[in-house]
């Protein structure tokens, strides 16, 4: 079995300042306001442990609220469960304070491949947080 984990990582300049940024990314039941392709079923809250269930078509997936730092502005979340091409997913958010009104939003993770060209499966993640983030930057423009 391939044990290699891959790295995705996504970050962008937002010209909003951190604090306002952060308040949208932090809520983990939230995403659907910067993912509108996914719809949240079920509930979810920002305590550690917390699992969001999103809609995707007929896709479901299960992801865990794995650590929420309001000082240093990063959310952690793993996949508990999704028809993906991986396993041993962590993501990370962050939400960097730039100044001046200005952050810059990180998104990245790990995972290992599994059954699939892992060109193409980064491809699809990286493009997932491109759309994020660009929603991010409507929402707070």
């Amino acid at each position: 079995m391939n044990d290699k984990k891959t790295t995705v990582h996504v970050t962008r300049e937002i010209a909003a300042p951190a604090s306002t940024v952060w308040a949208t990314v932090r809520d983990f039941a939230g995403i659907t306001k910067f993912l509108p392709m996914f719809e949240l079923v079920g509930q979810a809250d920002n305590n550690i442990g917390s699992i969001r269930s999103l809609k995707q078509g007929d896709a479901i997936f299960h992801e865990r609220l794995e650590a929420l730092d309001d000082v240093a502005r990063i959310q952690r979340y793993s996949i508990v469960e999704a028809p993906v091409p991986f396993q041993d997913y962590l993501g990370e958010l962050a939400v960097h304070d730039l100044g001046n009104n200005r952050c810059a939003v990180s998104w990245s993770s790990t995972f290992i491949v599994v059954g699939a060209p892992e060109a193409g499966v980064t491809g699809m993640v990286e493009g997932l947080y491109d759309a994020g983030i660009d929603q991010l930057v409507k929402l707070h423009a």
